[in-house]
């Protein structure tokens, strides 16, 4: 082989050898862009729904924070920059890349002979919380009174005989209504806040409804108009509400606070739930905020 041969076997070996280290640099270093941004996006994830999570309940003080630790957590060298930005009820995370030497880039091995020396990466997330607005739900209703003025974390009887002072002083007797249900024997009724609801005070218990040992959300009523059968209330909102036991007409329970009555023991609880929303029967958020929120991600 002569001297000029070997010269361009030379050339040529370069030029591969160019390309196989651009084509090493897309392997690993983008790679690494990836798994980064993936580490990046489970962390803003994380986070958003944890401050949102605490927004839901009135603790918004540390969402900074959280943003930082919950995107270390997530992050394979325990450390990430994050930010988080609160606007109404939703929150957005923004994370991105820190190295323990403070840096602020992913440092590439093979890319910098493509004159490509260090990536910064990010990831966004956002996350909102509210409180149902409409709803499908066990047709049971109570006035807001019974929540406003129920013990925290202790359970208590809502019967047809149980009284509370409503609005402007007004003592409502027969606290709970039962509300006329989407299709009869369904165990639902569909309930809007923006809308009056009609209702059935003197029916007796529904049948075959599964609803101890449950959380539903109880449609609480600012107040009541009509009579008999033919009964209509106006809902303000709904709350969380852990069921324990029941009692309809037929099965004439007694115990302290329930002698032959009719109605639900449980306990009022604070709610804060990640679950879908139709497992709740939720149709849609923006209602007053009583005790159940529900947290999700929206971006």
């Amino acid at each position: 082989m002569s001297t000029g041969e070997d010269g361009a076997v030379a050339v040529i070996t370069a030029l591969f050898m160019v390309v196989l280290l651009g084509i090493t640099a897309i392997v690993v270093d983008v790679g690494m862009i990836y798994a980064e941004r993936f580490e990046l996006q489970n962390g803003a994830d994380a986070a958003a729904l944890a401050i949102a999570q605490d927004c839901a309940v009135g603790n918004c003080s540390n969402a900074g924070a959280t943003a930082t630790r919950l995107a270390g957590k997530n992050s394979h060298d325990g450390v990430s920059a994050a930010t988080a930005i609160i606007a109404g009820n939703s929150v957005t995370v923004r994370a991105s890349t820190a190295t323990p030497d403070g840096g602020t880039a992913i440092q590439h091995w093979f890319a910098p002979i493509l004159g490509i020396n260090s990536t910064t990466v990010e990831a966004v997330a956002k996350a909102s919380w509210g409180s149902p607005s409409k709803a499908s739900v066990f047709p049971f209703t109570a006035p807001r009174c019974m929540f406003d003025s129920a013990p925290t974390d202790i359970e208590l009887w809502i019967t047809s005989t149980s009284t509370c002072t409503g609005a402007g002083g007004k003592t409502l007797p027969g606290a709970f209504g039962w509300l006329d249900e989407d299709e009869k024997k369904s165990c639902r009724a569909s309930v809007d806040v923006d809308q009056i609801i009609g209702g059935e005070p003197g029916k007796s218990g529904p049948q075959n409804c599964d609803i101890d040992g449950k959380v539903i959300l109880l449609p609480v009523y600012e107040s009541a108009s009509g009579q008999g059968n033919n009964v209509s209330y106006v809902i303000d909102g709904f709350a969380a509400f852990k069921v324990s036991a029941h009692s309809w007409p037929s099965e004439q329970r007694s115990e302290p606070g329930c002698v032959h009555c009719t109605g639900i023991k449980g306990t009022f609880i604070t709610l804060v739930s990640l679950a879908d929303l139709q497992s709740f029967g939720v149709e849609e958020l923006g209602g007053e905020s009583l005790n159940a929120f529900f947290v999700a991600l929206s971006l």
